[in-house]
């Protein structure tokens, strides 16, 4: 994010707490290491401007668009989110959960890849992560068409007017996993918690034990396998080797204790396929949901090792490894677009960093700090949000599992948990807010 600087200092002025920084470092302001943050007020509503059809004419590049309209708590991060990870860094965990208050013996053992769900209009996407995520340059030029999509929203978050329906999805092949899911038998199956909300693990990855639930990986290296490259707009996402290293033709599950380097990245999916319900796809063959509606909560476990610095270069991503979300349809047009109009991230359609290193040298490189991207603010741009200036200590030689919940109040939070976290199948509503405090470092982000 070009824009990462300014919108630390901004929110630091704007919550008065100059006094409190301890460091400005390349002009971002450093203020306290914590365990845990909020952001309050999230949630906006506008118009963001997104791709519908990229067209490559023979090097002529054509672009139409659609303009989407978004509300709500959260919003548009109640749309469909992705995350996406850049080395440094192993990933060891990953668990994403929903609200499941169904009885405990009305339960069923559902096939991979459907879900109960409710029809609810949704938006999508991300762009701007130039200061640490621009990578591909490429010279073009562009134009653009209108587009309604109903998306969808889990039945169990909150939305207006619910009208349950059943409907089932196609999901991505079960036989990508190295220890593929099974059904749970009714006697093996784990019991709910007794009391409180009670959230459902929807998607789950496990590094040691390579067990792969309702998610997909994938990469930006759309042409090798999957996916597609084309001379106007360069690589659309595709398919992960197991490595992390290329593209693939089918899905594969991320194989134990993969590490990856300076710039690389990768990105987490869910495992069903849109069918034509997510908007526009770029590389139409690999289109998948991400998470949707007001209340999601996900949890990772991870490591960023140390990575060499070149002092000539420190703006080079070098030791700058992160963990965010962006709103989905980001991922499926252009991630890093060689015109920004090429992505709805530019005009507001959303991103959270939640853990990222803006700097790759000592002390800021042991830092990793917090930003929303949003029109939130700033109305038609992604230049709203706005950040705190305290931050967690990066893991660079142990483990650190953290969890961000999204919530219906229009919080964000994150939260690092005990390392004796275990990614079972059902938590509380009362284990998510267990940390939360008054006196936790807090963002109001402006109406």
């Amino acid at each position: 994010m070009p824009f990462g600087k300014t919108v630390f200092l901004g929110a630091i002025l704007a919550m008065g707490r100059v006094s409190e920084a301890k460091e400005v470092i390349n002009n971002v302001w450093y203020c306290n290491e914590v365990t845990k943050m909020q952001y309050t007020n999230v949630g906006c509503s506008g118009t963001f401007k997104t791709p519908s059809i990229m067209s490559d004419n023979s090097g002529s590049c054509a672009v139409d668009y659609a303009e989407r309209t978004y509300s709500g708590p959260l919003a548009p991060l109640n749309e469909q989110i992705t995350f996406h990870l850049r080395g440094p860094l192993k990933l060891y965990n990953f668990a994403a959960y929903y609200i499941d208050n169904t009885p405990d013996d009305e339960d069923e053992d559902l096939p991979e890849g459907y879900q109960k769900r409710e029809e609810a209009p949704q938006k999508h996407r991300r762009f701007e992560h130039l200061h640490h995520h621009q990578k591909r340059k490429l010279n073009v030029k562009t134009e653009v068409v209108e587009e309604v999509v109903t998306l969808t929203q889990y039945v169990d978050a909150p939305a207006p007017a619910p009208t349950t329906t059943s409907t089932k999805i196609k999901a991505a092949p079960s036989a990508v996993v190295a220890n593929a899911y099974k059904a749970h038998s009714k006697s093996n199956k784990p019991k709910k918690p007794a009391d409180g909300d009670v959230w459902k693990r929807t998607g789950f990855y496990d590094s040691g034990k390579q067990i792969l639930e309702g998610v997909t990986f994938l990469n930006n290296k759309g042409g090798q396998g999957s996916g597609k490259w084309t001379s106007c707009f360069g690589n659309s996402l595709s398919h992960m080797t197991s490595d992390g290293k290329d593209g693939s033709a089918t899905p594969q599950i991320l194989a134990d204790n993969t590490l990856f380097g300076v710039n690389e990245e990768f990105s987490i999916w869910t495992n069903q396929t849109c069918d034509g319900s997510c908007g526009y796809a770029y590389g139409d063959d690999v289109c998948y949901r991400g998470w949707d509606g007001d209340n999601k909560v996900f949890v990772f476990k991870f490591t960023m090792p140390p990575a060499h610095t070149d002092d000539s270069n420190i703006y080079g991503n070098s030791n700058m490894p992160a963990i965010w979300s962006l709103n989905s349809l980001i991922g499926r047009t252009q991630q890093y677009p060689a015109d920004k109009n090429w992505s709805c991230w530019d005009s507001g359609c959303g991103e959270f960093d939640i853990w990222e290193v803006l700097y790759p040298q000592a002390p800021a490189c042991e830092y990793m700090t917090s930003t929303l991207h949003s029109a939130q603010g700033n109305p038609g741009t992604g230049k709203g949000g706005g950040g705190t200036c305290d931050y967690f200590k990066r893991p660079t030689d142990t483990t650190f599992t953290g969890m961000v919940s999204y919530l219906s109040d229009g919080t964000i939070t994150i939260q690092k948990l005990d390392d004796s976290f275990d990614f079972p199948e059902y938590i509380t509503t009362d284990t998510i807010k267990k940390g939360f405090s008054s006196d936790m470092a807090t963002f109001k982000v402006a109406s």
